[in-house]
């Protein structure tokens, strides 16, 4: 079928082209005289031009018969063979939407489970000592008793609950120097500590036999109580000056902590202990 429209639309545009007779359509015998008049016409454009209109009436006519015979061949072939075109049968059958209906509505829910009873609680009733005349008829729980199981208000056997464990201790954190308000001090100030380096450090015979000479760095934390912990190697220049430095930094007293918002905390230190031979 489309090829049919289509085919038709050309016949009809070409229709519409030979009919035209102004002189933009190429296909106008007046135009094609005037051109053609002082030149030999016997092929060329202007046979073209000539017979274009016949040409395509002649192809699109075949075109169809082309077709319509290329359609019409098996049927032809069907009749000639005797042979009769198979009709689907269509069976039409009754449904019951009422019942298709009931078959849809689903089942409700089973019912949620019932929760478990309460687990009951093993404890001895705590009665509150009172100073009276009358004779106790039943003496109250001794301490014993009370470490071992809960105290309530009645007496009652039951399952035995140990007590959750406390929370573990939150660790506080450590502030680098130049980052809290107030900076930890060593007793006496800055000139106390290089007087105790210079008191307490032995320089190693071997590294002073040797000529090895340099500046050690120690890292350590001041604790909110003022202790030294956490001391730790940064930089160091040989095996004895750094093991030296080492020891004089964990022999040092408490240290004033520094402070947060008025509050102490850890601040982390690196002190550098210089050896020089003299």
């Amino acid at each position: 079928m489309e090829y049919v429209l289509f085919i038709g639309l050309l016949l009809i545009l070409s229709l519409a082209m030979a009919m035209d007779l102004s002189w933009n359509n190429v296909l106008a015998v007046a135009r094609n005289a005037m051109v053609f008049e002082d030149r030999h016409q016997d092929y060329g454009a202007f046979v073209l031009r000539r017979d274009y209109v016949k040409r395509l009436i002649m192809a699109v006519v075949g075109s169809v018969l082309f077709f319509g015979l290329a359609v019409s061949i098996p049927m032809i072939v069907a009749a000639l063979s005797g042979e009769e075109a198979v009709v689907n049968e269509v069976k039409i059958v009754d449904v019951d939407l009422d019942r298709i209906e009931e078959e849809k509505k689903e089942e409700p829910p089973p019912p949620p489970p019932e929760p478990p009873p309460p687990v009951k609680i093993e404890s001895v009733q705590f009665t509150q000592l009172e100073a009276v005349d009358e004779p106790v008829e039943e003496p109250p729980p001794q301490q014993e008793e009370l470490a071992e199981t809960n105290a309530g208000t009645t007496t009652q056997e039951g399952e035995k609950i140990e007590a959750p464990p406390p929370p573990p201790p939150v660790e506080e954190p450590t502030f680098d120097l130049a980052s809290v308000q107030e900076q930890p001090e060593f007793p006496g100030g800055i000139e106390e500590l290089y007087k105790y380096l210079g008191k307490n450090v032995k320089y190693p015979s071997m590294e002073s036999d040797a000529g090895i000479q340099g500046r050690v760095f120690v890292e350590f934390v001041v604790s909110n109580d003022g202790s030294i912990t956490e001391v730790v190697l940064k930089r160091g220049v040989s095996g004895g000056l750094d093991k030296e430095a080492t020891r004089v930094v964990k022999g040092m007293p408490k240290w004033t902590p520094g402070k947060m918002n008025g509050k102490a905390v850890k601040v982390r230190y690196i002190l550098p202990v210089n050896f020089v031979l003299r």
